[in-house]
């Protein structure tokens, strides 16, 4: 059974394992307290059968605007929908809060990815070299949400 619900500051470490596994990045345990303590309507986690597999961290970007910080499903659970469930949950959560824009980075070369968020109504709008630990670049995308 599929279940999206508010992040909890006891879902870090099944939230560490999958931003290692799916983005290839190691963050600080606080980092995710930050976010959390930002926007809670804004930091979700879904989850299959009980496990947590997936989660989408956003914090606000300004008056009216949220920004997607990561999105991640680990890979044996992906083209379940679960991203678009997430999103559509926190599309929901950003007009409750008066947010009337999303915005994001993506990695340039994660062509899944932009595809995935071009099919959820993000386009592009700009780009960030040298963005990733990496020195990958990124391109920034931005969805309107109707009202």
């Amino acid at each position: 059974m599929i279940v999206t619900r508010p992040f909890s500051p006891t879902d870090i470490p099944f939230i560490t394992k999958i931003v290692k596994k799916s983005l290839g990045e190691t963050y600080p345990p606080s980092l995710y307290l930050t976010v959390h303590n930002l926007w809670r309507e804004g930091f979700l986690v879904v989850q299959d059968d009980g496990d947590i597999v997936g989660f989408v961290a956003t914090v606000p970007s300004g008056p009216k605007v949220a920004r997607v910080l990561m999105l991640a499903i680990l890979q044996e659970k992906r083209k379940r929908s679960l991203g678009r469930t997430l999103m559509d949950e926190l599309c929901s959560s950003c007009l409750a809060k008066g947010f009337d824009t999303v915005i994001l980075e993506v990695r340039k070369s994660n062509k899944d990815a932009i595809a995935f968020y071009e099919r959820q109504g993000f386009s592009l709008y700009g780009e960030i070299r040298e963005f990733y630990t990496n020195g990958e670049g990124a391109y920034k995308m931005m969805k309107v949400l109707q009202t």
